[in-house]
């Protein structure tokens, strides 16, 4: 998959008019067409235009304003062309986009199987990395409730990485082990809750 990242450098959403393919939202098939059964409502037909393809200037609509917005595009051969000598590519060159290469199982569901605090608190599981522009974000509720992005972990000098994050007791201070329980969110899913040991 292409993953179609908004550089924000423009102030409104990015039209992608050359693909017809390989797009999140193409999963209707349209109804009637003789010529083509399996022709989908955005491809388009006599008097009806193609579904436009935008990608959003932020991730405003899931409560993140400040990160940049992104649609995932299958590589069909359609999208290929485009990313190599069509729209995808000349916004990519005007610095209006950017790509990121991923496969499905880097965004499958986080797994979290234990949160143990000791000298530190210590996540174990699977899926923890985000692919940009998400961003890996811990949770810790009840006594001590406090809201760790990847980046402030390694800044208070811990470490996130795909299957255990490390976080400095320097870093959740209120946090009571009788009380806390902790969840990831990694490329918009979520673990289950766990229980800090």
């Amino acid at each position: 998959m292409l993953r179609l990242i908004h550089a924000q450098t423009v102030s409104n959403a990015v039209l992608i008019d050359d693909i017809d393919d390989g797009l999140p939202n193409k999963t209707a098939h349209r109804l009637g067409s003789t010529a083509d059964p399996k022709a989908y409502v955005r491809d388009g037909y006599a008097n009806k235009p193609k579904q436009s393809c935008y990608v959003p200037l932020s991730q405003a609509n899931r409560g993140f304003p400040l990160i940049p917005g992104y649609i995932n595009l299958n590589e069909t051969p359609r999208v290929t062309l485009s990313a190599g000598k069509g729209k995808i590519y000349k916004f990519q060159t005007t610095g209006k986009i950017s790509i990121v290469s991923l496969v499905a199982s880097d965004i499958q569901t986080p797994t979290l199987v234990s949160a143990v605090k000791g000298a530190t608190l210590v996540l174990t599981g699977t899926t923890f990395l985000s692919v940009s522009p998400d961003v890996t974000t811990v949770y810790i509720t009840g006594t001590g409730a406090i809201t760790l992005t990847a980046a402030a972990i390694i800044l208070a000098g811990g470490t996130v990485g795909a299957t255990s994050i490390v976080i400095p007791l320097a870093a959740i201070p209120g946090v009571v082990i009788t009380t806390s329980f902790v969840r990831v969110v990694a490329n918009e899913k979520t673990t289950a809750v766990v229980v800090v040991t």
